[in-house]
């Protein structure tokens, strides 16, 4: 490789990465509006020279609606986004949020453009948006204002969103007169229109009052990040393969968050890390999973595994919800609004008609399984964290094949009765250590009502498994999801619309969480990832489920870990999987010794 083409990425993704350090500072001590309007006159002025140098106004009549709709709105909005946002959030969360423009640009092209989303596209936007979701979570209430938090985050999002609507609008033009034409003309019109919204009189008293380090990273901006790198990343773009050029672009956010913590002092925080790691890897999936050859089986894998993600954090945002409200109102709050979407999802779908015994079967069900699993999870995770409450929701498959037993005449296994053997013991470990360990706020009622929940669920999947296959998975859900909704408002008590004029951003976010990525989301991919793979397949992966619920509470609720919950979370996992695949495992040995 061309050493000074490397030389020439690197210096650019310094630049670039430490660039939301200055925007940040920027945009503080000038003020968004201000800042912009400063640093887009002094980009106008180059770029008219650039532009009369080029000529770049000689393009065709009929491409200048396109080249004004690229400029004026997606790029003017995508620097009102950048400045506004960083105004509100730290520079290495917004570095981190920046860092999904490719996912965006792939997403809005598939919109707009029409281009094919690839197997690998889709899997990296699931794995990226995940990652955003991570950062926002963990971030939300360490962050100072939670709703100026969350805004920032948006106005972020928002802008790289306008980067890739600009992206995709302007190829064409590109592709016809060059980069160096359309970025001309781009940055006129964009100066353009931000000194003309944002340049007020006080500008003027702005820019006298600037110290000599706000002139410096001003300049800085507009020199260096704005100018310079533009001709470095197309020298080493131009003598490097695209992929390889393309791998510097993942030292921007790791830069972005380093230079925050070091010029800026900000923290760097688990869900940083955490978030980061997972937006740069579906990046890196997005842009070089299609090299791998994935098929659509790919696809399967991504979506069980945002599934098992998603529900492996719903215990996280209950556990939040029902500590800052109450188990009440957490599950009003989760279960309502489930079952108004849920009969939305029935009138579009359309059900055939059911028959009187199956409706009974079906009410059952929902109340007594889904509704009195709510009930008893919501209370035993008063006092359950959300770590423990995911390993004991693990036992689900057990309690499941127990029940298919006890209601359903299903035989009773050597290997189900050792799996629920081994994994009774592991859920007297967590007890045990409730009782004798430092474990903080766990009580054996709360393991016990949440164990009961298990169970609970067990006995609505046994129950309400013939009518699924009668009348359909989606639309029998959907009518148990709505059913269960039905008692809610026996739990509704007079405070409650003060309890929810006082919920703070966070909690609204969890619930929005549990509502749309827990429930719904989450079913649909699974429900996809079914059609992708074979079901023992996707089975493997509720392993993981457990995994991110601990992780979760660990990472995101401050919870420790102990060793009740590894001791206990070990003997659960192992004796799922001796109930699960021990069967399997045992059938090739029988036929051996048959043979």
């Amino acid at each position: 490789m061309d050493p000074r083409a490397l030389l020439a990425l690197t210096f650019t993704m310094l630049v670039w990465g430490v660039s939301p350090v200055f925007f940040r500072s920027l945009s503080v001590q000038l003020g968004p509006a201000d800042h912009l309007a400063i640093r887009y006159a002094l980009v106008g002025l180059i770029f008219i020279g650039v532009a009369v140098a080029t000529k770049s106004w000689r393009m065709e009549r009929r491409d200048w609606p396109r080249m004004v709709f690229a400029a004026a709105c997606a790029l003017a909005f995508y620097n009102l986004g950048s400045a506004f946002g960083f105004e509100r959030i730290n520079a290495g969360t917004g570095s981190l949020i920046i860092g999904t423009q490719p996912l965006l640009i792939a997403l809005v092209g598939a919109i707009v453009a029409k281009e094919r989303l690839t197997p690998a596209a889709i899997a990296g936007l699931a794995v990226g948006f995940a990652g955003i979701v991570f950062l926002v979570w963990n971030d939300l209430g360490v962050m100072g204002d939670p709703l100026q938090f969350l805004t920032g985050c948006a106005m972020i999002f928002g802008s790289g969103t306008c980067w890739a609507i600009y992206a995709i609008v302007s190829k064409p033009l590109t592709r016809k007169y060059g980069s160096m034409v359309v970025s001309a003309n781009s940055a006129v019109i964009a100066s353009a229109v931000l000194v003309a919204l944002l340049g007020r009189p006080s500008t003027l008293q702005t820019v006298a009052a600037m110290t000599p380090q706000l002139w410096m990273e001003m300049a800085y901006l507009v020199v260096f990040v704005t100018s310079i790198t533009t001709i470095t990343w197309n020298f080493g773009a131009a003598r490097l393969p695209a992929a390889a050029a393309g791998a510097f672009l993942y030292l921007v956010p790791p830069i972005g968050v380093l230079g925050g913590a070091l010029i800026l002092g900000e923290p760097i925080t688990p869900g940083m890390i955490l978030g980061g790691s997972l937006i740069m890897g579906g990046v890196a999936i997005a842009q070089f999973g299609a090299s791998l050859r994935l098929d659509r089986r790919f696809l399967g894998l991504a979506a069980v595994l945002f599934a098992v993600t998603m529900w492996g954090l719903i215990p996280v945002a209950m556990r939040y919800l029902i500590l800052e409200l109450s188990p009440e109102t957490a599950m009003v709050l989760r279960l309502y609004p489930a079952g108004l979407l849920a009969v939305v999802v029935v009138m579009v779908m359309g059900v055939p008609r059911i028959a009187w015994r199956d409706w009974g079967r079906i009410v059952i069900a929902s109340i007594c399984g889904n509704f009195g699993y709510q009930i008893l999870a919501a209370y035993g995770m008063q006092s359950v964290p959300a770590s423990w409450t995911g390993l004991l929701f693990g036992l689900e498959p057990v309690f499941i094949a127990l029940f298919a037993v006890l209601l359903a005449g299903e035989r009773l296994t050597p290997w189900l009765a050792a799996g629920i053997f081994v994994s009774m013991l592991g859920t007297a470990a967590l007890m045990l250590g409730s009782t004798i360990g430092p474990s903080g706020d766990v009580s054996v009622m709360g393991l016990i009502l949440v164990t009961l929940s298990t169970m609970g669920w067990g006995i609505y999947t046994v129950v309400i498994r013939p009518a699924s296959r009668k009348y359909g998975s989606v639309q029998v859900a959907c009518l148990a999801m709505a059913i269960s909704a039905l008692p809610m408002p026996l739990f509704v008590g007079l405070d409650f619309p003060a309890t929810l004029a006082g919920m703070g951003t966070t909690a609204w976010v969890a619930v929005g969480f549990v509502v749309v990525f827990g429930t719904f989301l989450a079913t649909s991919a699974w429900n996809f990832a079914l059609g992708h793979m074979e079901s023992s397949i996707a089975g493997v992966f509720l392993y993981v489920q457990p995994v991110v619920a601990a992780l979760g509470g660990i990472l995101l609720l401050g919870e420790h870990l102990t060793w009740p919950l590894l001791a206990g979370g070990v003997l659960i996992i192992l004796g799922v999987a001796i109930a699960q695949f021990g069967p399997m495992l045992w059938k090739p040995k029988l036929r051996l010794a048959e043979a």
